[in-house]
């Protein structure tokens, strides 16, 4: 078998020595968890320059009719040194999750697929998927989805099923880490895409009985199993209103440069991103690139404004200078503990039924419990953070 031929398992991509049905083959510890949460994982010494970074990344990759793709994502491979503080973070989260896989994943087609969103805080998103790759190439009403509804949808490699049908390659864990406080949750639920073997799609049928609900807090990361259904249904699980957190004045103190200053007040006095819903979103790619994410491109690189400066370099040019951000989980098997759930019952008064597309299928999605019932739930989950759902099978 050649080294470069890709070879599947449970729908993540495997090194080619791999031996299905081995008891190594399912002892790979990577996901960890099918969800996992960390509150205050990350805090900014540059945090209004970092979030202006975001908003220009995320415009450059939405905007239309130049070289940069509508809703295309990044990529970062594993070997690549970064080059602003954006390619950094997503670095970070990389090796955060890979931490201890050294010679268990091949580095060289390995990497973090990575990309921002910037939303209005009325605007629903799901887990906050690209949105070129979120919605399957046969759903002709996609571009007809109100702006704050993204559907539920599976996380893969997108270009790769256009040429190979019916093959759904997922990333070994999707990440989200929020920048604001503000905007709808992202639900995950305990359901996996179809099999290869499942030609019919047919498992896509059935009731799910677990999921997660998490809500936006600064500085908040969750990670969950790449090959889980998810979305953010804002009808159903609607955003909670809060303040703008003072979260902010606890991040990293940064002694900075007369430059930095006068950049940051000017960002400060005139900042549009203001009750926006910030999110930046990592994808763990192993032994695969996903053929649709590109390199962030120089020239974007050069407009960035945060700070930074490779921490391996010799070169210092301000002696001054602190990392754009610090990651405070030290070790990603530190999680969030979870004590509290909720639990949501079938009602004779059922909210309703999203139709939405999976695997090139039309999937009728039942939300079996009442309206309020699923409101009361999103309430819950915003006081907790991140929440555990038990659903009644039906």
């Amino acid at each position: 078998m050649a080294e470069s031929d890709l070879i599947l398992d449970e729908g993540f991509p495997v090194l080619s020595d791999f031996k299905p049905g081995s008891s190594e083959a399912h002892r790979f510890p990577v996901p960890r968890a099918r969800f996992a949460s960390y509150t205050n994982a990350i805090t900014f010494a540059q945090r209004t320059s970092f979030l202006n970074d975001c908003a220009l990344v995320f415009n450059a990759r939405a905007t239309e009719g130049d070289e940069y793709s509508s809703g295309s994502t990044f990529f970062l491979p594993s070997s690549m040194k970064p080059r602003c503080a954006l390619e950094a973070l997503a670095q970070t989260i990389f090796n955060k999750h890979t931490e201890g896989l050294e010679g268990k994943f091949d580095p060289k087609n390995s990497g973090a697929e990575w990309w921002t969103l910037v939303l209005d805080n009325k605007t629903t998103t799901s887990n906050d998927p690209p949105p070129k790759k979120a919605i399957d190439k046969d759903d002709d009403d996609a571009e007809d989805e109100e702006d704050d509804e993204v559907g539920m949808h599976f996380d893969a490699d997108y270009a790769l099923e256009e040429q190979a049908s019916g093959v759904f390659l997922h990333p070994r864990v999707a990440t989200i880490t929020y920048l604001s406080d503000v905007g709808v949750p992202t639900l995950i639920l305990d359901k996996r895409s179809p099999p290869p073997q499942d030609v019919e799609k047919s498992s896509l049928n059935g009731s799910i009985t677990k999921g997660w609900l998490s809500h936006p807090s600064f500085g908040k990361h969750v990670s969950f199993d790449g090959r889980l259904l998810h979305g953010a249904p804002g009808e159903f699980f609607p955003s909670v209103s809060t303040p703008e957190s003072s979260k902010y004045d606890d991040d990293v103190p940064e002694p900075q440069t007369k430059k930095q200053k006068v950049e940051e007040k000017a960002d400060e006095e005139d900042n549009a991103l203001v009750g926006k819903r910030i999110t930046f979103l990592v994808n763990i790619w192993l032994n695969h690139s996903t053929m649709d994410a590109v390199i962030l491109d120089d020239d974007i690189v050069n407009k960035l404004t945060t700070t930074w400066e490779d921490p391996d370099s010799n070169a210092k040019s301000d002696e001054a200078h602190v990392p754009a951000f610090q990651w405070n989980t030290k070790d990603i098997a530190n999680e969030d503990k979870l004590t509290n759930k909720v639990s949501l019952g079938k009602s004779s008064d059922a909210a309703g039924i999203e139709d939405i597309v999976l695997c090139n299928r039309h999937v009728d999605m039942a939300f079996n419990s009442s309206m309020s019932d699923l409101h009361d739930a999103s309430k819950l989950a915003a006081k907790e953070g991140s929440m555990p759902l038990i659903l009644e099978e039906g």
